[in-house]
């Protein structure tokens, strides 16, 4: 491994959850490099949560349409997008078998200090997806120095929403609950009912008021619980930007949620959290932080693939996941 590297270019175009993932193998870099500047691009709203942090001192969107000649063996790549590369003296690209075609023309094209970091393990794996990125890196000579994910908001944005969040603590020693019913897959819902009746139970709790965080892919879940539980002690929260949503987590109490990027996100600035498995194995893709319990139940068909997960009717493995222990996961963290 070069170790006069002045320029890294990262790559990462997976969804929330995935690029928090991948954290701690992005912190390998900044440790082994601490002087180099780092850039990162992907999906430009996720990547503003780390930019001008300690894993990336720029961001930019990949603009896919520039470097799609990149994914396929028969285009040219134009001159341009090769020089473009070539401003850097390593490049990680975080990416599936589809990416053995672009790592392999950027080395046609005499970039050779390229690799490729399999974001995922194999199906039927019991290794976590941080586990089986590290493992990738360690042959290189980069030593992972985190184990669980941490993102550092601004200081600007907390500044935004700390006067939100404390107007919700009204009565003294109050407490803000992050509740997020929703997720990115329909599969991964534990029923809005449910949440709500664990609403109820929060809220027997004078000290507490409930955020709902609501998203573009989760909206109808967030709506279908608002609906069963009508209280003012309840504030929906819509369109905030990821960043601002790390943000007002952080300064949350407790957060409970499914298996979603948000549940990540909220691991990952630090605070309790409690997280619903059911299709998909906690043992693999669960966050990772301190104070995170995860519930799951291990029914026979779980965990499954996201043919059976998304062909599934009776969802057995979140319908039996009861309200009591649950609520009992968050008592036990107070």
């Amino acid at each position: 491994m070069e170790q006069q590297a002045t320029r890294i270019l990262i790559i990462h175009q997976g969804a929330l959850g995935d690029f928090i993932l991948s954290l701690p193998a992005m912190s390998a870099l900044r440790y082994s490099h601490p002087h180099t500047t780092i850039e990162i691009w992907g999906h430009l709203e996720i990547l503003r949560l780390v930019d001008k942090s300690p894993y990336a001192d720029a961001v930019y969107s990949i603009e896919r349409e520039r470097i799609a000649p990149l994914y396929t063996s028969d285009n040219p790549v134009p001159a341009g997008v090769m020089e473009r590369f070539r401003q850097f003296d390593l490049i990680f690209i975080f990416g599936g078998e589809q990416h053995k075609i672009f790592v392999h023309n950027l080395k046609k094209g005499g970039i050779e200090n390229v690799h490729r970091i399999d974001p995922f393990p194999p199906p039927g794996s019991t290794t976590h997806v941080i586990d089986h990125q590290a493992s990738q890196l360690t042959p290189l000579g980069l030593n992972v120095p985190l184990s669980r994910p941490a993102l550092f908001p601004h200081q600007e944005v907390l500044q935004r929403v700390t006067p939100f969040l404390e107007r919700l603590k009204t009565a003294e020693g109050g407490l803000a609950v992050a509740l997020h019913p929703g997720s990115g897959s329909r599969a991964k819902v534990w029923p809005p009912w449910k949440f709500a009746q664990l609403g109820r139970h929060l809220l027997e709790d004078d000290r507490v008021r409930i955020i709902v965080p609501i998203g573009p892919a989760d909206r109808e879940h967030a709506e279908h619980f608002l609906s069963l539980i009508p209280d003012d002690r309840i504030i929906p929260l819509s369109n905030l930007s990821l960043s601002e949503l790390a943000g007002t987590l952080k300064r949350c109490t407790l957060y409970i949620g499914n298996d979603s990027g948000v549940s990540h996100m909220a691991a990952a600035v630090g605070i309790p959290v409690v997280a619903l498995f059911g299709p998909t194995d906690p043992q693999v893709w669960g966050p990772r932080g301190k104070g995170v319990y995860t519930v799951y139940r291990n029914v026979a068909c779980s965990p499954c693939s996201r043919e059976e997960m998304n062909a599934c009717l009776h969802r057995k493995c979140l319908e039996e996941i009861t309200v009591e222990e649950v609520y009992r996961k968050t008592v036990q963290d107070g």
